[in-house]
């Protein structure tokens, strides 16, 4: 699933922008759930059964109060394959993620909807 169909799936406009606004790590990283906003639409992405993540971190990242997760732009969102086929990868301005995960979810409006597949 491209960030396109990632839209579609929610219902909003092809050019919408996807901003990343918290991250919440479970059983150290097995779960790992990202709250995203698009607008003042709210919704979350969560990676479950996570057995390998990459990160790159970008070393310009600088914010005046340094907060623990500053708000960052979804620039590219690759969905991969769920069951540990192969890895999802986005791309913000302050990170990159690489994770093999056994389920992708995602959570809009008190609906789950599986991605991933």
């Amino acid at each position: 699933m491209e960030q396109q169909q990632l839209l579609h799936a929610l219902q909003l406009p092809p050019t919408s922008q996807i901003y990343l606004t918290e991250m919440l790590w479970c059983v150290w990283g097995r779960d790992v759930e990202f709250r995203c906003i698009v607008n003042d639409y709210q919704f979350g992405l969560h990676f479950l059964d996570c057995r390998e993540t990459r990160w790159q971190l970008y070393s310009h990242m600088q914010h005046p109060d340094n907060p623990p997760f500053p708000q960052t732009e979804l620039a590219n969102f690759k969905s991969g394959r769920d069951q540990h086929r192969s890895p999802a990868h986005l791309l913000t301005e302050h990170f990159g993620l690489s994770v093999v995960y056994g389920g992708l979810e995602l959570h809009h409006e008190e609906q789950i909807t599986l991605l991933g597949r």
